[in-house]
């Protein structure tokens, strides 16, 4: 199976499971889990890469259990670089001891060839990133429009009271994009102690530098927080408030462009030597112009005009320098704790992004100088896979191929372009399961994960306003591997349709803060704060490995496993309740947890062989009934769960007795429609 799912695949004879793919797991020893074949007639070895030079080595069996075979071996490392990529080739031999068949077993999960490079597993023996990062849950803020230290918003000379959402036709004739309404960073300092209180302990503040745009993308100063938001000193202040309630903060890098008023490139002619209308400038290297005379501009904005990293000046003013852009404000008086890169894939040199995954490095350890434990992450408009794979560049991206884009599209039918887009659970697992393919666990760790942000539509609305898929949704938000993300309104529930408050509006903040929006704001508040605790509760939720373990029409699951935790989630957007079939989709989740470190030798002739398919092909088995996983699951049962549901379903006695009942029986498991069922062991 792969090493993100159950699924066996219908023309291979094994069930597979890896193990060594959790942070903080001894990586000196492989472990390799197959059921569907007598040890004795396996030969595992396990491929590993020197200086991109391939070498076997045979595997050892260490014992059987309930029909399972442990395989192990270490783990011989190329010293030269922190990333490690490995595969298995599984030779099945006959009463002669020849082979018969072979299949190889990677991350992309069973091959009949040898896999791609890239379709390994990784792991990183040293883990750079901050583990400050992992039991995180960040706020994402947009500061003009979230909340005013004034207590009120100012759109062009109206005062607009935060105690109640504003009513969309009072703002009928405003273009909210286009002008300041207020909002500032005191105001996301008195904001702090209810951000808290939901749950979350990291903000993460789109762009704050100087710019004559309400949203800050085209910075005209990098040394100045916008006098709009209050200036350098309201950052000082911000960050003195978010010591006291020990909360961290991520600010947005336009590290790509810069505006066109930026005296650099000076198009308004303020200073007389800037670089678009002076060829003799100080700054005109940090832009790339054509032989007309044009620049090179950031997704054809003409007033993004696109630095060159090529440049000396570029590179001493962004990361180079002793005071450079992305050291200052991770120092005191500022100390922010990380920085997300804007168009992190298009960085690079003349006009172009050339040498990209080398300017992303060289910004990642200039930041990592000012601040050791920082985080990084950048935003991609393409597959980040090149960059979040590589040593010593960003921790992480904004997941939008691994989570944001094919919820939205399982939940509401949309993606990301506002293009219909119906998502099947089957095929949620597969781009999910792609994107996550030979990228290293710890980095999948770093993930952001979000329902909305403020470059999209909200996802309350592109779900019709269903509350119950909302809640359903939220539960996957915090269950997913990564680190979830509320964006600011998140929370409001049914005032984001009522109101028409979209991914740019105002947010009534007073109301928020006293939690009395509405009724379904409330419950939608209080299950935020729940979730919270429960991710909290769980290191499987922040740590672990996720794999996904069954996905259909309008459903999908999976598991968290992390060293003697685990979580089983169960997700039905459907009307009507959905049964599966266990079979042996919790293989993986039974052999990690349950099968004994001293298991002895199985030396019985036909252990497992009639499992699953047989290699001949004749008498193929239609289902899979997981037989042999019975003692596991008496195992299973001895723990103790908390079973929790989000959605049309609430938690109550006698729904967690069924689904327990259920889940020890090995058969069946009923999902209730528009619901997320999180099934968690406690310790």
């Amino acid at each position: 199976m792969r090493q993100n799912t159950s699924s066996p695949r219908a023309s291979l004879p094994f069930q597979c499971f890896h193990t060594c793919t959790a942070p903080d797991v001894s990586h000196t020893n492989a472990v390799l889990f197959v059921r569907g074949a007598n040890h004795s007639r396996l030969k595992i070895s396990i491929v590993t890469f020197t200086e991109n030079e391939d070498h076997q080595n045979l595997m050892t069996y260490t014992g059987s259990y309930s029909g399972i075979h442990r395989f192990e071996a270490p783990l011989s490392a190329d010293k030269s670089r922190n990333l490690f990529i490995y595969y298995f080739k599984i030779a099945l031999m006959n009463e002669e001891n020849k082979v018969v068949d072979v299949v190889w077993y990677s991350s992309l999960g069973m091959s009949r060839e040898p896999p791609l490079m890239q379709h390994c597993y990784s792991i990183e023996f040293f883990n750079p990133h901050p583990q400050w990062a992992l039991d995180s849950i960040v706020y994402q803020i947009l500061p003009d429009k979230f909340a005013a230290s004034s207590g009120y918003f100012n759109v062009d000379g109206t005062k607009y009271d935060a105690t109640e959402p504003v009513k969309a036709k009072d703002l009928e004739f405003v273009d909210l994009d286009e002008i300041h309404c207020g909002g500032d960073l005191d105001g996301v300092g008195a904001m702090l102690p209810y951000i808290r209180s939901i749950g979350c302990d990291t903000i993460y503040l789109t762009p704050v530098f100087k710019a004559p745009s309400a949203n800050k993308y085209d910075t005209e100063d990098y040394d100045m927080v916008d006098p709009h938001f209050g200036g350098n000193g309201a950052l000082k202040r911000l960050r003195t408030v978010a010591l006291g309630y020990e909360m961290k903060i991520l600010l947005h890098g336009t590290f790509n462009h810069t505006g066109d008023a930026h005296p650099w490139f000076d198009r308004q002619e303020r200073t007389g030597k800037g670089a678009l209308r002076h060829k003799d400038s100080p700054y005109r290297d940090l832009y790339t112009f054509t032989s007309e005379g044009d620049v090179y501009v950031s997704d054809n904005h003409p007033n993004y005009p696109k630095l060159d990293y090529s440049s000396y000046t570029t590179q001493h003013a962004m990361f180079d320098g002793t005071n450079a852009i992305v050291k200052k404000w991770l120092r005191a008086p500022y100390g922010i704790d990380g920085w997300v890169i804007d168009d992190a894939n298009q960085i690079g040199d003349n006009g172009s992004a050339k040498n990209n995954i080398t300017r992303l490095s060289q910004l990642c350890k200039s930041a990592r100088e000012a601040h050791l434990d920082c985080l990084v992450l950048g935003e991609f408009a393409s597959d980040p896979r090149y960059a979040i794979s590589s040593d010593g560049n960003v921790d992480g991206t904004i997941n939008y191929t691994g989570f944001l884009s094919p919820i939205r599209s399982f939940f509401g039918g949309i993606n990301l372009d506002g293009d219909p887009t119906p998502y099947s659970g089957e095929d949620l697992r597969r781009c999910c399961e792609e994107f996550s393919v030979g990228v290293s666990q710890h980095v999948k760790l770093c993930l952001l994960n979000q329902l909305d942000n403020n470059r999209i539509s909200r996802f309350h609305t592109i779900i019709g306003g269903d509350k119950y898929l909302y809640q359903a949704a939220l539960a996957c938000l915090f269950t997913w591997r990564g680190i979830p993300c509320i964006y600011q309104g998140d929370e409001l529930g049914d005032v984001i349709d009522k109101y028409q408050v979209g991914p740019r509006g105002l947010i009534p903040f007073n109301a928020l803060k006293d939690r009395h929006v509405s009724v379904n704001s409330a419950e939608t508040q209080g299950i935020i704060s729940e979730l919270a605790s429960l991710r909290h509760s769980n290191p499987a939720f922040s740590r672990g490995s996720m794999l996904f373990i069954c996905a259909g029409g309008a459903y999908f699951g999976y598991t968290r496993l992390f060293e003697d935790r685990f979580a089983i989630v169960l997700v039905n957007a459907s009307r009507q309740q959905i049964k599966v079939e266990q079979g042996s989709m919790l293989f993986p989740l039974l052999a990690s947890m349950y099968m004994p470190e001293d298991c002895g030798t199985d030396n019985s002739a036909d252990t497992g062989e009639d499992l699953l398919i047989p290699l001949s092909g004749r008498n193929v088995r239609r289902s899979d009934h997981g037989e042999g996983l019975e003692g596991l699951y008496e195992l299973l049962s001895r723990e103790k769960l908390n079973v929790k549901s989000y959605g049309s379903t609430k938690t109550n006695p006698e729904f967690e007795a069924k689904i327990l009942k259920e889940l020890f029986a090995g058969k069946q498991l009923t999902i209730p429609p528009r619901s997320t069922v999180v099934i968690s062991n406690k310790k």
